[in-house]
């Protein structure tokens, strides 16, 4: 039973981890500035850049 799907098994655990990274890397690429949460604002959970803090 598990020599014939232990591939399954394997492959789900990759594409889990292939999934997990690619997530990661896109999340990566599409945050190039630093971003920081303005406390004095009216929505302090709306990001903003940290230069515009300054």
């Amino acid at each position: 039973m598990i020599r014939k799907y232990g591939w399954l098994v394997v492959f789900a655990i990759s594409a889990f981890l292939f999934d997990a990274l690619l997530m990661q890397w896109i999340e990566l690429m599409s945050t190039e500035t630093d971003k920081c949460r303005n406390m004095n604002s009216v929505n302090p959970l709306k990001l903003i850049n940290c230069a515009d803090l300054d």
